[in-house]
């Protein structure tokens, strides 16, 4: 924004902790609260959806997988990465070198310029309510990398700020949004579940914990059965071997159990048991060896998701 306050590498360091602080200053204030026509990509659906980057060189789903699917050599989505940012000034120009977009100075810089915005890193969730503000406050549908935020209060300035000016997120997982989970989410959706098992080998405390909640979550929860309470059973709480025990109750009340094993147990696998299939029906997920299918199955689905929420205002969670 060109009548934002500036905000510099080291003031940035300096204030983000503070959870309010930036909200409150012209920083961020000064961000209209209407959807701007930079993003109003209603009008026509065929428009390439012009994205901003955060978060691009530190441990960064932008830098190993989403930005040479949307800016590389093949097209795979209707998206373009116009600009980019970054903490580390630097890591923002060989980001804009390599994928021909443009570095900006601050990180609000990029509102009014682009459609959509995408915040990749998983390290900046403690301060992804500053990052973000400015564009949920311009109203654009924005992708905020897992694990989101670090506290609750913080989750819900986020989830606030949207709603208030109607800004769709997503916050995905290739875990999530796939072919496996996207049957084994009808099949628990139009059954009496009577349990669940499920495994999975991919896991990164720091950042992740356990990627099975999110298969779990896309295919289970979302369909009407909350999780009411968990239990979790290690020697570290913090790296596998695991398990972890979850109560649900289901559309009518019915109370039933799951577990997931955390450990070297390939990608990942859902055994759903109903009343009509006692021994269960298994998912399995898989990532793919040819790299043509392990992209356009596992990884880029969810930037279709987020490309179909960000034209159509309609959000998938």
């Amino acid at each position: 924004m060109n009548d934002s306050t500036p905000v510099s590498r080291r003031r940035f360091l300096r204030e983000s902790p503070a959870a309010g602080t930036l909200l409150a200053t012209g920083a961020v204030a000064a961000a209209t609260s209407t959807r701007s026509e930079a993003a109003d990509t209603d009008a026509d659906p065929r428009k390439t959806l012009r994205v901003g980057a955060l978060n691009i060189s530190v441990y960064s789903h932008l830098a190993a997988h989403w930005a040479r699917l949307i800016n590389g050599s093949m097209s795979f989505t209707g998206m373009r990465i116009t600009h980019c940012w970054d903490i580390n000034p630097e890591a923002a120009k060989g980001f804009a070198r390599g994928n021909q977009c443009t570095a900006v100075q601050n990180f609000d810089d990029m509102v009014g310029k682009v459609d959509a915005v995408i915040d990749g890193g998983y390290y900046n969730h403690a301060v992804n309510h500053v990052l973000m503000a400015p564009y949920l406050k311009a109203g654009l549908p924005c992708l905020i990398n897992r694990p989101f935020a670090n506290s609750v209060a913080k989750t819900r300035s986020i989830v606030e700020l949207a709603r208030t000016h109607k800004a769709p997120i997503l916050v995905p997982s290739a875990f999530g949004h796939n072919q496996v989970v996207t049957e084994a989410r009808a099949f628990a959706g139009s059954s009496r579940i009577s349990g669940y098992h499920a495994t999975t080998g991919a896991e990164d405390y720091p950042t992740h914990g356990s990627h099975g909640l999110y298969f779990l979550s896309r295919a289970i929860t979302d369909v009407g059965n909350p999780i009411i309470s968990v239990a979790h059973r290690a020697q570290h709480w913090h790296k596998p071997p695991a398990v972890l025990t979850f109560e649900h109750h289901d559309k009518e009340g019915r109370t039933f159990y799951g577990t997931l094993h955390s450990g070297n147990f390939g990608v990942g696998m859902l055994q759903i048991h109903t009343d009509k299939h006692g021994n269960g029906r298994p998912f399995t997920i898989t990532i793919g060896s040819d790299p043509l299918y392990r992209d356009t199955g596992f990884w880029i689905p969810a930037l279709w998701a987020f490309q179909q929420m960000a034209t159509s205002g309609q959000m998938p969670q």
